[in-house]
This record gives C-alpha cells, structure tokens and sequence, in this order.
C-alpha cells in the first residue's frame, strides 16, 4: 500500500505526561532504528526483543541519564515495526535533551496518533479499535471508559462487517440483473423487502450503539426556568463552585453556559440557559432562542420553579417524550409544599441537591445502560447514517421504478460508507481526521 510507504521513517515522542514524574517513558517506531539509536547507549550491542535493559544514555558524548531500555523487534510491536521504549528519569530538561539527540540521531518527532496510525495501517488493529484506544485516553468519566473498555474488547467491526455482507450479496444480485436484462428479470418487491429489513437492522443498531456516544460527550442536561428563578445558582451549586455570574437582574445569563459534571460515574454536560420570557431587548431575545434549541436537544430537563412565580415560560415548551425532573427551588426563604414537584431545593444553600443528583441519574438510567454494541465516535455514527440514506434512496428509487442502475449506485455507495467506517480504503485526509485528536506519543 502506497500511504504505508509513507510512513516507515523513524519516529520519536514521550508517551508519558510532560512534567516533573518519577519515570518519563520515550517511545521511537520506524525501520531500522537501531542503528540510530545503539550509538546513543552504553550497552547492549545486540539487544534481544521484550527484554529490559539497564544502560546510559547519552547526548553530545556525554552522559545523559541512566535508563531502561526495551527493544519490540517487528511486527511483534504495537505499531508492527520496530519499536523501542526508554525510560528516563522524569525531569523535563532531561527529557528534552534526550529527544534532542534523537532528532540529532535522525528521528523524527511523532504526529499526534502517529504510532497508532501506523498499527493501522500495519494491520496490526482496525480503525474502531483505534478510536475505542482514544476513547479510553480521553474518557472523563467511569461510565465513559467502560463504554470505552468494551467497545475496545468487543468492538463494533464484527456486527458492521454483516451488515457490509449483506449490501454486497444485495449488490451482487442486482448486478446480475444488470449484466444479464434480457434473462433475469428485476423483482422489485423482493429487492425492496430486502432493503428495507437491512435498513431496519442497520437503524436500530445505531439507536442502541448511539448510547456509548452519548455516555462518553455527557448527557445533556438542561436547567430551564423564568428568568431570576435561581438556575445559575443551581449550576454553580451543582458544580461546586462559581461558574456562572448570579445577579437579582433579570435577564443576566444571555447564553447558553455548559459544564461537565460526574455524578456517581455518569457524565452529565448541564447546560444553563437564559430565563425564558416575552423580551424587547434583541441579544437577550437571541438567548432566549439558543435556550428553545438547547431544550429540544435535551436528553433531560431540569424544570426550575419557583412556586410564588409565573410558570407562564412552559408553554413555548415542548415537554412531549422529554425525561423530565420538576424542581421547586428557594425552599430556604419559604414553605414549599412539594406537591407537584419531583424534588424540593435550595440552590442557595445546597438543601435537596443530593436528591436532586439522584433523580438526574435514575431519569436517565436507560440512556446509560450499555447494549451489546456500543459507537464510541462522531465518525462512526455518521458513517452508518450515512448507509442508512443510500438504503433509504435506494428504496425510493425502487418504489418509484427507477432504472436498476441507479438502485445499484445508490446500494453501493451504502456499502461504501461502511467500507469507511472499517477502514477498508484509508486515505491521508481520513487518518489525518482522525488522528489529529490524539496525543503525540499515541
């Protein structure tokens, strides 16, 4: 493969958090490295694989830092080349004079995901294991890595190669139909049947593997109210600390505030909005618009009264199909009888916000609850919607008896976008997409 071609040279990146530690672990991958590095080491001469050695390294000649040293001889690596791990001392300085003389040495310093791009490209695993590996670097939250962890073990590969199956052995029937017109005559509705139990199929998996997505970006919980109903009070209170600016002003939040908040493990992305009210002023009423949209995109609403106000705000909304917690607030400065109410608070003083927690994570138990196939990223999701569409054209098309050959471009481009997501035919700009989210040293 010619873009594997383009990535052998030899590369070097600190795989460890920079900064004072007691260990720094340096990562180099590429063809033959060792005969780059072995001048840089006082010993061995001949390294054997999946061994640790003790030995100094050194920079301009002199004596750097005593390291260990390990040598993973291809393709029995993690990037399928040759590969070598040192570990420093975790000084910085000492860092950067180590990759100094690496460079120096003809390495070159690592792209971001570079080492996991080349394990691709080197077959040594596919591209969801790779975005399941960056999901579990970056997870912030204990649901979060073990959608990760799983996605990782299980994978989504197997599941999204049968589906790929069964639009090929559909293409291939049509392509018969296609090739041979005089002898083989087009059944419609048995190609149609076919399509359309293939796109259910296909649908459905991707509203049960959408969880793993939704678990790792947190789900979006949105405080909605009248204006001066205390909502930023609940969303510093909720948070800990002060994060949105409070006021007795009216009209004080403009737009929409998001904070990540962990609660028992789950990721919640809660989300303050401007008080919801008839505005004559222009950027407040701008505000107010971006509150609507964060509601309709809402995977829960918080519901934030007070009972002396005017619930007048709820109907611009539409609660229908909505996971949704009514909360009274300011119970510290009157009686609240909780009738009607999901919960009692005081955002001011914290009173009724570990039931308030409690409620966001049971409302929201079946958004959390991992199937058998879990979708650990944006591309993924696209990638089958986007078979999903050619699926639905190509079942327009035969409704409305197109000639077969449109059915069977639009049946193959559905195959494509699979072909996409397993990474089957990678280009640059994909891997560049992809791996740019990555940390160098990865």
């Amino acid at each position: 493969m010619e873009l594997k071609r383009l990535f052998t040279d030899p590369i070097c990146a600190l795989a460890t958090a920079r900064g004072v530690s007691a260990i720094a672990t340096v990562r180099c991958s590429g063809e033959r490295i060792l005969e780059r590095l072995l001048p840089l080491l006082e010993r061995p001469d001949k390294p054997k694989p999946r061994r640790i050695y003790l030995t100094s390294f050194k920079a301009k000649g002199e004596f750097l830092d005593e390291i260990l040293f390990v040598y993973f001889q291809a393709p029995a690596s993690y990037t399928g080349e040759e590969m070598v791990e040192l570990s420093f001392h975790g000084n910085p300085i000492i860092i950067d004079r180590a990759m100094e003389a690496l460079l120096e040495a003809g390495f070159r310093q690592a792209l971001p995901g570079e080492f996991t791009r080349r394990a691709v490209l080197n077959g040594k695993i596919d591209l969801p294991k790779a975005e399941a590996i960056n999901a579990m670097i970056t997870s912030r939250s204990e649901t979060a890595l073990d959608v990760a962890r799983r996605s990782y073990v299980e994978g989504i590969s197997k599941e999204i190669s049968i589906f790929r199956e069964e639009i090929i052995r559909l293409l291939a029937t049509i392509e018969v139909e296609l090739n041979y017109p005089d002898e083989v005559e087009t059944d419609y509705k048995d190609l149609g049947e076919k399509l359309n139990d293939l796109s259910e199929s296909i649908s459905a998996f991707i509203e049960s593997a959408s969880k793993g997505l939704r678990i790792a970006q947190g789900i979006k919980t949105v405080i909605v109210g009248e204006t001066n109903v205390g909502k930023s009070t609940l969303l510093n209170a909720l948070l800990r600390r002060d994060r949105a600016i409070v006021s007795d002003i009216p009209g004080t939040t403009r737009d929409t505030i998001e904070e990540d908040l962990s609660i028992n493990g789950v990721l919640f992305r809660v989300i303050d909005t401007a008080g919801i009210r008839a505005s004559n002023d222009a950027i407040e009423e701008m505000g107010i618009q971006r509150s609507l949209k964060a509601i309709e995109d809402a995977d829960l609403l918080i519901l934030l009264s007070d009972p002396a106000g005017d619930p007048g705000y709820l109907q611009k909304i539409d609660l229908e199909g909505k996971r949704v917690i009514r909360a009274a607030n300011k119970s510290d400065i009157r009686q609240i009888d909780g009738a009607g109410y999901d919960v009692v608070i005081s955002a001011r003083t914290g009173q009724g916000l570990a039931s308030l927690e409690k409620l966001m994570v049971e409302k929201t138990v079946d958004l959390t609850s991992i199937g058998e196939q879990i979708i650990v990223s944006a591309r993924q999701r696209v990638c089958l919607q986007e078979c999903l569409r050619y699926l639905h054209q190509s079942l327009e098309a035969i409704e409305e008896r197109v000639t077969i050959d449109i059915v069977s471009t639009l049946v193959e481009s559905a195959a494509k976008s699979l072909d996409e997501l397993l990474g089957r035919n990678l280009t640059e700009d994909l891997l560049d997409r992809i791996f740019s989210d990555f940390c160098v040293g990865k």
